[in-house]
């Protein structure tokens, strides 16, 4: 009987840490973005249909970041784009490590640039259409063709 509960309750936490980590499906644009678990690491794919997909990034943790507005991604250089964070990529004296990336959808979805940091940042785009990440101490504009830039710099 014991044994019977002892396996019952491992099976159980089992499952429970196999939910944190799930695979992902979203449309965006006219592409299909996917967020897979394999092992202990999310590889994020990009393509026109189920069966044509391209990685595109890969982590511990790969996430989907919303824009203001609940949009998952806009127009921008005439291509959808979206902003995909990164965790566990380098360390932090305080908070946790973060890279987050432009991915355009084109015909080859690429991830355009990147921003290292140690706060959670929130995305929206700004009148003049650019991409625009804020956290409490730091912001970055990302320019199609340019990357990310710091303003005043």
């Amino acid at each position: 009987m014991r044994a019977l509960a002892a396996a019952a309750l491992v099976l159980g936490l089992a499952s429970t840490a196999g939910a944190e980590m799930r695979d992902e499906e979203r449309v965006i644009g006219n592409r299909i973005v996917r967020i897979a678990v394999f092992d202990t690491f999310e590889i994020m794919t990009v393509g026109p249909s189920e069966y044509d997909q391209m990685q595109v990034l890969s982590g511990a943790d790969v996430e989907l970041v919303p824009l203001a507005g609940g949009e998952d991604s806009t127009v921008l250089a005439g291509q959808p784009v979206l902003v995909a964070e990164v965790t566990g990529t380098h360390s932090c004296d305080a908070g946790d490590a973060r890279v987050y990336w432009a991915v355009t959808l084109g015909d080859v979805p690429m991830p355009e640039a990147s921003v290292a940091t140690c706060e959670p940042m929130a995305a929206s785009v700004t009148g003049s259409g650019e991409l625009l990440l804020q956290g409490k101490t730091e912001t970055w504009v990302w320019t199609p063709g340019k990357g990310w830039t710091a303003p005043g710099n």
